[in-house]
């Protein structure tokens, strides 16, 4: 199965080729965003509450904005009801800051439900990590990454191949110690064995 991409209203980076098996939703505003990517999505879901035209021969799951759940987490749960497992955000970041909030939830939310999520943004991305290991994306030497302990304390937390290296170390909501790591020549590998890790890195230019 492809790739889940689900766009938002927020800044958005351009979508990479769409392939046979992949999977658009736009979260309510992100189905604008798309229209200017000429982008058809395959489902428009969300309360329509910021989008300028209601499009026709779109499949539309529309709600009342009175609700307990974000768009982009209907979006997200939608993509997992289809069978989806590999999620990329866009449109997620670089706006109002609740709502940047709000889409690192959602990763740690798809995470612990056994999916690899990204929220893409335009100037870096972000991924959570729940009791697992992920290698980033290469970036150029001295371009920046955090590690940063997400719903709790994360233990045993493990990076290999950055600037600053760390064996086994837990880490706290409540003292940032992996702020503004760097990029070596090898792309980073960061785990952790209890607990969630929210990593934010810069993209690579």
């Amino acid at each position: 199965m492809g790739i889940c991409y689900i766009v938002g209203a927020g800044e958005c980076a351009a979508l990479p080729r769409i392939e046979d098996g992949d999977f658009i939703i736009a979260a309510d505003g992100g189905y604008d965003a798309l229209l200017s990517m000429k982008i058809v999505p395959n489902v428009l879901v969300g309360d329509l509450d910021s989008i300028k035209n209601v499009p026709t021969g779109v499949e539309i799951l529309r709600y009342k904005p009175e609700k307990d759940e974000t768009d982009m987490h209907l979006a997200a749960t939608l993509g997992m009801e289809r069978g989806y497992r590999e999620f990329k955000i866009y449109g997620g970041m670089g706006g109002r800051c609740d709502h940047t909030l709000a889409n690192f939830s959602l990763l740690l939310f798809l995470a612990k439900r056994g999916c690899k999520a990204s929220l893409v943004g335009v100037r870096e991305d972000a991924t959570v990590i729940f009791s697992g290991s992920e290698t980033l994306p290469m970036a150029k030497r001295g371009k920046y990454f955090s590690v940063f302990a997400f719903g709790g304390e994360a233990s045993s937390v493990t990076i290999k191949n950055a600037r600053y290296e760390a064996e086994n170390i837990t880490l706290s909501p409540e003292f940032p110690l992996g702020v503004s790591n760097e990029f070596c020549d090898t792309p980073p590998t960061v785990s952790v064995k209890d607990g969630a890790v929210l990593v934010i890195f810069e993209k690579n230019y």
